[in-house]
């Protein structure tokens, strides 16, 4: 009797979650429970912070009226379920109600939208729509649901709808890979896929600020990654592999003038004592004293000390060279540069590379797997998308947004 009365009583709360608009049936839906503290706006609406790239923004509002579950407090804030992220609610824009008992959609779809406009979240009750609060312009935001009309998300521990369109796909966070920069003139020395001609690199970073992106850390795409704050609609990282000297005669400036960051995944064994001469016919690598002073744009990430190396029989080092040696050779990366991230040299690694990463004490990875990144998304295997020579702007943006 007692499990009868629960199945209407589920039905009833899904009649009162959704819109007048054909939905899957009810037995095809997994509904997760919670009782915990709650907290109500004391005035019409209260603000929902979050940092986005290491910036504290508010980020929408709950309204007055309803209901929210607290998920954590500090001195200043509440926290509520926001998206990815915690979002922090004022203490002194709210009040702390009893326990509360939330109903909610288990998570199904993995997939995030980006609001071309301040999204509106309603429920639905007796065919009239309320709005339970807002979801500002610009944030990644991940859906639970779909209808013909609307997404369901989670909003401080209450289900809602947005409509759908005013909203875009969320193309990830790109991470853009180069590795060497010449003259367009003595581009014919280098002819390979890792040489990018000056004035496309200086086209693709020109679109990127007339197209208002970003640029970021690794350390704000391992906390993006991490579901610990947000980034802007439009991120980019900008990666150099290898820390060669082209990178500073010619990379450098372009991202200077632009006020842009970059990394460079250095091969810090080939880091030298003193600055070498440019020569375009040959390949020279960045010093201990170009290195600092590059910091104003550039961070400093691992492409390992001396292993980045391939032996025609067993293939790249990493994969075969003794547990003991790659830590020795890993420790030392780290220690030159203060590093916490690194970059596969040739994109080659397995479980058990992964696993002496970690043991070196990086917090994160890069391989040459094509794809852009997202919330949840394992943070030792973390994508790229290769910038090829002479491709198209349209190509780029591809890249961008696949």
């Amino acid at each position: 009797m007692r499990s009868r009365a629960l199945g209407i009583m589920m039905i009833l709360v899904l009649l009162f979650l959704l819109p007048y608009e054909k939905q899957a049936s009810v037995n095809q839906k997994i509904f997760i429970r919670t009782t915990g503290p709650s907290i109500q706006t004391i005035g019409p609406s209260a603000p929902v912070y979050a940092y986005v790239a290491d910036e504290l923004q508010e980020v929408g509002k709950i309204y007055h009226g309803q209901a929210f579950e607290v998920v954590g407090e500090n001195e200043t804030y509440y926290f509520i379920q926001y998206g990815f992220v915690k979002g922090m609610v004022k203490k002194q824009d709210v009040k702390l109600g009893p326990p509360s008992e939330f109903t909610k959609l288990a998570d199904r779809l993995k997939r995030s939208v980006i609001g071309t406009k301040d999204l509106q979240v309603y429920m639905f009750q007796n065919g009239n729509k309320q709005s339970i609060g807002e979801i500002h312009a610009g944030v990644r935001y991940p859906v639970k649901e779909e209808t013909k009309q609307f997404y369901v998300v989670e909003l401080g521990g209450r289900d809602g709808y947005i409509y759908k369109h005013i909203t875009e796909k969320d193309p990830g966070v790109p991470v853009l890979l180069y590795h060497h920069i010449l003259e367009d003139k003595d581009e014919r020395i280098f002819r390979a896929t890792t040489t990018v001609p000056l004035s496309q690199f200086t086209n693709e970073m020109n679109y990127l600020k007339e197209q208002h992106y970003t640029t970021i850390t690794p350390q704000q795409l391992l906390a993006y990654v991490k579901k610990e704050q947000l980034l802007p609609p439009k991120s980019v990282l900008i990666s150099f592999d290898d820390g060669l000297k082209s990178n500073d005669v010619y990379a450098y400036p372009v991202l200077k003038r632009l006020n842009f960051k970059a990394t460079i995944f250095m091969i810090t064994g080939r880091m030298r004592p003193a600055p070498q001469p440019f020569d375009p016919s040959g390949l020279q690598f960045l010093s201990k004293q170009e290195v600092a002073k590059m910091q104003d744009v550039f961070t400093f990430e691992s492409h390992t000390n001396h292993f980045h190396l391939f032996d025609k029989k067993n293939g790249p080092y990493l994969l075969f060279k003794p547990y003991h040696e790659i830590m020795d050779d890993l420790k030392a990366s780290i220690a030159k540069v203060n590093a916490t991230a690194i970059a596969y040299p040739f994109g080659a690694y397995d479980k058990r590379t992964i696993q002496i990463v970690k043991d070196a004490g990086f917090t994160m990875a890069f391989t040459t797997k094509k794809g852009t990144v997202y919330p949840g998304d394992p943070v030792f295997e973390l994508k790229r998308q290769w910038v090829y020579p002479h491709i198209t702007l349209q190509q780029f943006e591809q890249l961008l947004s696949p």
